[in-house]
């Protein structure tokens, strides 16, 4: 009898269950040296880039937050962002009395078109927040050109690219600071959290000030929800429990109710009801958001520390091996990679259709053979009405959202899951579905 493969699940969280538990014991309670592993994180994190410093934050959204406070831009000034992001990050530029502009992805690169951002660049341009997605640098010697020839500060958001270097430089350090996300799904999991790396000594300083007089840390029932929130998460993603349980789990959720399936990817069900289900522009952050960093939240990151570089290769080392198998059998859609490929991690692996109309159908024939997949969480903020007065024409940015899914990439994976899912899609690209075209629009090389 033959034995049934394994799912493979979308994502993965990297936290070490048993570890976490061992920190919460010793850390959950407050004592008289709060702090201390906050900043033997802060430093190992530091090292770990080659940064000057580290500081770490609440949320990446506050650490965006207090950067454009520190930098104090003009009131009015303009920013120029790619609008895939949470509507989150575009909500701070605004609080900070900054104005959005929003430029477009390049064709199937996950991040910023240069070309697009040297046209939208006008005198009241006074920063660029730059995003790197999928673990992919970005166009790093034009975006810097470009901003050196305008006078731009430099803000990188680094929340998907972790410990990713280019040319033996972590991202993060090319311009005046970056910030990540150290959320469940990262390759670095504190429960919630961010971090901020800089090579200046005074934004250090200003983040510090800023930091200390926010509230406390989130008291331990708080902690403690969201540690039984993460495991409940770790279980599920587990390849054996996720084959077994999660797997058919999802699968009802996306016939029966699909729309919470994409609210609970996106990180919404537990906001209030208002929140749930659209794309809102807040008037202010939450004051929880901004309570101070803890010492168990950073004595789990330092665990997710010690394997990043390793999980970093691993991804690398399994995507590649897609990216060419998807390549000889002439698949379309495939990301077009402007860094070296050894500078690329890879934290999702992107693939888009040509016809939106074969998205699903495609999803469903990887389903069928144990394959999960999905969209990305985020959104196209330049279409979205809660942001209508910026509203910008990026095409390339709302194909990211609604003409692309992410195929199955973790450490977890083995070189065999990896050639399944390489047959699979080229199967269903050989195959193309009745009604759509055998080949893809446009003609760019993978």
């Amino acid at each position: 009898m033959t034995r049934p493969l394994r799912k493979l699940p979308r994502g993965q969280l990297y936290f070490d269950p048993a570890g976490v538990l061992a920190d919460t014991a010793r850390h959950l309670a407050p004592t008289g040296d709060a702090g201390v592993v906050v900043r033997r994180f802060e430093r190992a994190f530091a090292a770990q880039l080659g940064a000057t410093a580290a500081v770490a934050l609440p949320h990446a959204r506050v650490a965006l937050h207090y950067l454009l406070r520190a930098l104090a831009l003009p009131a009015g000034s303009e920013v120029a962002m790619t609008p895939v992001t949470i509507p989150d990050v575009v909500s701070v530029v605004l609080l900070a009395g900054l104005r959005p502009v929003f430029v477009d992805l390049a064709p199937r690169t996950c991040n910023i078109d240069c070309d697009d951002l040297a046209r939208k660049i006008t005198p009241r341009t006074r920063a660029l927040l730059l995003t790197h997605l999928c673990g992919l640098p970005s166009e790093m010697e034009r975006v810097l050109a470009i901003a050196r020839r305008h006078d731009l500060e430099v803000l990188e958001d680094c929340s998907q690219v972790p410990g990713t270097r280019h040319r033996g430089r972590a991202l993060g350090r090319f311009g005046r600071a970056g910030f990540l996300s150290l959320t469940p799904l990262k390759p670095v999991s504190t429960f919630h959290g961010g971090m901020t790396v800089t090579d200046d000594r005074a934004l250090e300083r200003e983040l510090r000030r800023l930091d200390a007089a926010a509230p406390p840390p989130l008291p331990p029932p708080a902690l403690l929800r969201l540690l039984l929130r993460d495991n409940v998460l770790h279980a599920a993603t587990c390849p054996t429990w996720f084959s077994r349980v999660t797997w058919h789990g999802v699968r009802a959720g996306e016939a029966l109710r699909p729309e919470v399936v994409r609210e609970f990817q996106r990180g919404n069900l537990l906001n209030r009801p208002a929140r749930r289900h659209r794309v809102t522009r807040r008037d202010a952050l939450p004051a929880a958001m901004y309570a101070r960093y803890s010492d168990l939240q950073a004595a789990t990151g330092l665990r997710g520390l010690r394997t990043l570089d390793e999980g970093n290769r691993r991804r690398r080392e399994l995507s590649l091996r897609l990216l060419d198998r998807l390549r000889a059998a002439g698949v379309p859609g495939l990301v077009r990679l402007t860094a070296d490929a050894d500078d690329c991690t890879f934290w999702r692996f992107p693939l888009w259709v040509d016809d939106p109309a074969q998205l699903e159908p495609l999803r469903r024939h990887l389903r069928a053979r144990g394959i999960d997949t999905s969209s990305t969480n985020l959104v196209c903020c330049s279409r979205e009405e809660a942001f209508g007065e910026f509203r910008a024409d990026t095409p390339e940015a709302r194909r990211y959202v609604d003409e692309m899914i992410f195929l199955p990439m973790h450490p977890s994976l083995t070189t065999d899951d990896v050639d399944r899912v390489a047959r699979a899609v080229a199967e269903f690209s050989a195959r193309a579905p009745a009604g759509a075209p055998a080949a893809p629009r446009r003609r760019s090389s993978p």
